[in-house]
């Protein structure tokens, strides 16, 4: 009895440890299955994620390529991107920008992302720039724009031209190495003094064949328009429309002589043209003023200044040190454009444009200079000089003379001197944003 009762417990035990094992075994079986079945949801949940982001990605894409702004540019609206969020950001001291599109479900995201860059590295590549002839009647002392760095200096540029590069009176050009407004030698972000290498630093050349690499005279097919705002030449309306404000010219009637004849000749001219610049620049440096004071405020700075017509820059003040944010870019289209005898400052990019103007029309403007814009010139063809400066005028910036086939002259004591704060494009609206090739990532 006793022995029957043991095999009958050993049965028992035994049936219920396959039971058991069978319970696990199914059991197991389930689980393997609500794991599958649960990969095969995230799998699609995942698949799904990326569509979304990558459709999100490729409309953000498709919004900047086709407006030609910096993708963190106000303009730029990415509400039609309905698939993922879409976030813009500049990368500190870049000219690079990354783009993110974002796309979630629960838990769950899927993030891609884009590098672009300005393409607008158009902007000033000189301290002085003339698509014609420049000529400068005493010596001049130049501190460049640095350029490419080469080896362990920089290859500087301070003057280019589509013409010649005169000193008249056995003058020279003397190059310095980089220098601040205060006078100091510029250093870069490590601290270091920027140097220009020896084959870019132009020192007392007794004539042109002595210039080094920091001067270069007649560049082919020279576009400064492109060079400065990343639209060619004839296609200036393109970039007038991203400007600030434009201030328009009278029209004025003066009588000429053209072959032998007197001929009424109408122009555009802007009465007191320097005041009203002044009066901007005077508006900023108050914005700036407020930034300062309330780190909350964004100034309202007017940088983009168009002028149309003759435009005489007396009036504006002698400032030799400005702060970077009050730098403006001023250009002046088809007009005469002087200075007389006053000491005179500039910060920024001074783009004289001369464009359509016939040599009746600038010969009419120059009777509106004053009797100082117009010492010393009587021995000149003014129908072929649309930019004349006399005395003394310092610039920390840029001055660009977009004036082929006639002459700019300089007479006086001129001290041009690049400043990249004052003519910063990667801020600007000018030039295309292209995306940087390899740079997709997938997160």
């Amino acid at each position: 009895m006793n022995i029957k009762r043991e095999q009958g417990f050993s049965t028992l035990l035994i049936t219920v440890v396959i039971s058991l094992i069978m319970a696990l075994y199914v059991f197991s079986l389930l689980s393997v299955e609500l794991f599958n079945s649960k990969k095969t949801q995230n799998i699609i949940i995942s698949q799904e994620l990326k569509s979304m982001s990558a459709s999100g990605l490729q409309c953000a894409v498709d919004i900047i390529l086709r407006s030609g702004q910096k993708p963190t540019s106000a303009s730029i609206d990415y509400t039609p991107c309905v698939d993922a969020v879409i976030t813009a950001i500049q990368i500190p001291a870049t000219s690079t920008y990354k783009v993110t599109s974002t796309a979630t479900a629960g838990d769950a995201e899927s993030t891609m992302s884009q590098l672009f860059m300005s393409s607008s590295m158009n902007g000033v590549k000189s301290a002085f720039s003339s698509s014609g002839d420049i000529i400068f009647n005493v010596s001049q002392t130049i501190d460049p724009y640095e350029g490419v760095k080469a080896g362990t200096g920089y290859n500087c540029s301070a003057v280019r031209s589509g013409g010649r590069v005169i000193i008249e009176n056995g003058g020279d050009i003397v190059v310095r190495h980089p220098r601040d407004q205060l006078g100091h030698q510029k250093k870069d972000v490590n601290d270091q003094v920027i140097n220009c290498n020896s084959s870019h630093l132009t020192v007392s050349p007794k004539s042109s064949a002595d210039y080094l690499g920091d001067i270069e005279e007649n560049i082919p097919e020279l576009d400064l328009f492109y060079d400065n705002f990343g639209v060619k030449r004839d296609n200036w309306a393109e970039a007038k429309n991203l400007f600030d404000t434009v201030i328009t010219g009278e029209k004025q009637v003066k009588t000429v002589m053209v072959n032998g004849v007197d001929t009424a000749v109408e122009f555009l001219y802007v009465p007191g043209c320097g005041g009203k610049i002044q009066t901007i620049i005077d508006a900023n440096a108050l914005e700036v003023i407020k930034g300062k004071e309330n780190p909350a405020y964004k100034p309202q700075l007017t940088k983009y200044i168009w002028i149309d017509g003759t435009c005489s820059l007396n009036g504006m003040k002698y400032t030799q040190v400005a702060d970077s944010a009050a730098g403006i870019t001023v250009v002046i289209k088809d007009g005469l454009v002087t200075n007389g005898g006053t000491p005179t400052s500039f910060h920024g990019n001074l783009f004289v444009f001369d464009y359509s103007m016939t040599n009746a029309q600038l010969l009419a403007a120059w009777q509106t200079a004053t009797a100082d814009e117009k010492a010393n010139v009587a021995s000149y063809d003014l129908s072929q000089m649309p930019f004349f400066f006399r005395g003394s005028f310092q610039t920390r910036g840029a001055f660009n003379l977009d004036s082929p086939n006639r002459q700019c002259r300089v007479a006086g004591s001129f001290q041009p001197g690049y400043s990249k704060g004052k003519v910063d494009y990667e801020e600007s609206p000018f030039g295309k944003t292209v995306m940087l090739e390899g740079s997709w990532h997938d997160f």
